[in-house]
């Protein structure tokens, strides 16, 4: 909205003309000045600064110029500013990033006498175009350009186009304009819209916000935490109702995690209900879920009880049912309940699983899985796993699906008999050792054999694992040289942290290229009691110079390209490449220049231009309070085009 009119010198005047009238000067001048008050009240108080039609920016890189087109604009003042014909525009002096502006401007011309100082005739109105780092106050934005010795880079986004003020009571803008060209078809108003009757729509509504985007149906939007509302619900639609809160959208959970959600109520007794409405039927419509305060849910029913699920109706399920909840041993946990006949308690040693009641007497009574011919299945009993079928010696065969594994968790007691692999491999229990150590036996010595593979074999107090072929392929030493040694030129792999107390030697031979090939990083301890931890390249001969070298590795090749990144030389030189930047420019007339900060790097001053003529003029770079280096001078009394460049080295932002 306009500022606060002063209405001092406005003119509440206007000539009264009548035959024979004898009219001067002044008669004219407030004719005049009633129509332009008026007409720049209205432009200033019922519109905005900027573009009406025309003035678009093209650039003529050959000429390294801008073509501005014919057109209008109107200023904070209320001004009309208009460019009658294309103009041709250079005259960027020594800015080589900034915007291009229209200014209004009057001057009187055309003298009636030309020896009479005050006999102009004419108020000419021919504005002003400049380009300067910012746009001065009172003028129109046309473009954004940037300057460097062969081109100009153009930008119309910063262009400002004319539109409608509203007056209020609180001097708040609340402005409509077009979103530039940008979003050239975009209508934005600021401030907010009150619509008295019906809104139609015929694409999408977007509502945007940097801290709440809402969309309310019903009464007004309820603040803080009452009638249901909450301080998270900023992102999605809101239907009020007295007191009563309907909320459908998004909730913040931190980093790249927003859940959606579905809030209702203020009050303990209000449901979430799903309605189907058909064409002649109910009035009241068909309810089919009902979500209850405390979370139980009904299906085909509206009063879901005590469970947590509550569904009334034949059941479908195409997949798998997984029932689990933390539980104590004095609490029932989950299972699925078959039951003969409804109980209104549980047993308190109740178990995870499906749950099967009845009046059973024999270990066989429980649940059965059986073929449709009825003699091959498992049954479960209450104290057995037994074969169900209709032989009675039938064998109960325990078997994987496919590759899988037959796993036991806790003890596994064999009586007697044998354990058989793919019915001829056996391992047979033998002994128990005086340590109680239970002996496997294989051929000679203890070991535990498949296939003929030895998988551990004892001997000379040394524990060994060996192929088929009896080849030793890795050593596990006791006693006092206690080692492990892995024979054989395969890879080991180790799936967790691997803890080496002592040297961990890789590659030992002079000259030797063993990797040793890391996904993370290298973190180094203190070495003995000096605080400080060592990278150090050495030679166990003592007898040369070793310096050391880091390398890294280059993109966009499908073979390694190693580059030599640092040298350390034994003397303790360091060879490598300083991260500079580019270089920052400042010419008079500029801001100072912000480079980077002092904790990074150091500035340094690269190019001087101009003429020093002892006036003052200086050029320097200093760290301000925020901590950056800036760049910056000045022209002095006597000086002209001074220019200054500097660059910064250590490491960027």
């Amino acid at each position: 909205m306009a500022k606060t009119t002063d209405f001092t010198n406005f003119a509440n005047e206007r000539p009264n003309y009548f035959p024979g009238q004898y009219l001067l000067e002044d008669d004219f001048e407030l004719e005049h000045k009633y129509l332009s008050d008026r007409q720049r009240y209205y432009n200033q108080s019922l519109h905005i600064s900027g573009i009406i039609e025309g003035l678009e920016v093209e650039v003529i890189q050959d000429k390294k110029a801008v073509l501005i087109k014919s057109g209008s604009a109107i200023n904070s003042n209320g001004e009309l500013i208009v460019l009658k014909q294309d103009i041709t525009f250079s005259d960027f002096k020594n800015v080589t990033n900034g915007e291009l502006y229209i200014q209004y401007s009057q001057k009187q011309q055309v003298k009636q006498q030309e020896d009479v100082t005050d006999s102009y005739t004419r108020w000419i109105e021919n504005p002003i175009l400049g380009f300067t780092a910012t746009t001065p106050e009172n003028s129109v934005k046309l473009a954004k350009l940037t300057i460097s010795q062969d081109t100009i880079t153009f930008d119309a986004n910063v262009r400002e186009y004319s539109g409608l003020s509203l007056p209020n009571s609180n001097s708040k803008a609340l402005t409509l304009r077009s979103g530039g060209n940008a979003n050239s078809n975009l209508a934005v108003l600021t401030g907010s819209l009150k619509i008295d009757g019906n809104l139609e729509v015929n694409n999408n509504i977007l509502v945007k916000g940097a801290t709440s985007s809402l969309l309310g149906i019903g009464d007004e939007f309820s603040e803080g935490n009452t009638g249901g509302n909450r301080e998270w619900m900023k992102r999605g639609v809101k239907i009020f109702w007295n007191s009563d809160n309907l909320f459908i959208g998004l909730k913040d959970e931190g980093s790249n995690r927003k859940d959606a959600v579905v809030a209702w109520g203020d009050d303990p007794q209000e449901d979430l209900r799903f309605i189907n409405i058909q064409s002649g039927g109910a009035i009241e419509g068909n309810e089919v879920i009902r979500v209850k305060a405390n979370g139980n849910v009904g299906i085909g029913t509206n009063n879901p009880g005590n469970y947590k699920l509550n569904v009334q109706g034949n059941q479908l399920l195409n997949g798998s049912l997984n029932i689990s909840e933390t539980s104590s041993p004095l609490n029932p946990v989950a299972k699925l309940d078959i039951s003969t006949a409804p109980r209104t308690g549980n047993h308190p040693n109740a178990v995870k699983g499906l749950y099967v009641t009845g009046d059973f007497n024999a270990d066989s009574d429980g649940i059965e899985f059986r073929h449709t011919n009825g003699t091959q299945g498992i049954g479960f009993g209450f104290n057995t796993i037994y074969a169900a079928g209709s032989n009675n010696d039938q064998d109960l065969n325990l078997k994987p699906k496919g590759t899988g594994k037959v796993i036991t968790k806790g003890s596994l007691t064999i009586q007697e008999g044998k354990i058989n692999l793919n019915g001829n491999q056996q391992i047979v229990f033998t002994d128990i050792d005086a340590t109680n150590n239970l002996k496997i036996q294989l051929w000679t010595g203890y070991g535990l054999g498949i296939n003929g593979s030895t998988l551990f074999y004892t001997a000379n107090g040394n524990h060994s694992w060996r192929d088929h072929q009896n080849n030793e392929r890795m050593l596990l030493a006791t006693g006092a040289n206690a080692g492990l040694t892995v024979k054989g030129t395969g890879t080991s792999s180790f799936a967790g942290n691997l803890t080496v107390t002592g040297s961990l030697s890789v590659g030992v031979s002079v000259g030797s290229t063993t990797n040793i090939d890391l996904s993370g990083h290298i973190q180094l301890k203190e070495y003995g009691q000096q605080k400080i931890a060592f990278l150090q390249a050495r030679d166990d001969s003592s007898n040369r110079d070793i310096g050391l070298r880091i390398r890294t590795q280059t993109q966009g090749s499908t073979q390694r390209t190693l580059v030599d990144a640092l040298t350390i030389t034994p003397s303790g030189e360091i060879q490598g490449k300083i991260w500079y930047s580019n270089e920052y420019v400042w010419s008079n007339g500029q801001p100072e220049v912000k480079m980077g900060h002092s904790s990074k790097c150091v500035a340094f001053i690269t190019y001087v231009q101009g003429k020093f003529a002892g006036g003052g003029e200086q050029v320097f770079t200093y760290i301000k309070s925020d901590g950056y280096w800036y760049l910056g001078g000045r022209q002095g009394g006597a000086g002209d085009g001074i220019v200054a460049k500097a660059r910064c080295i250590g490491s960027p932002d």
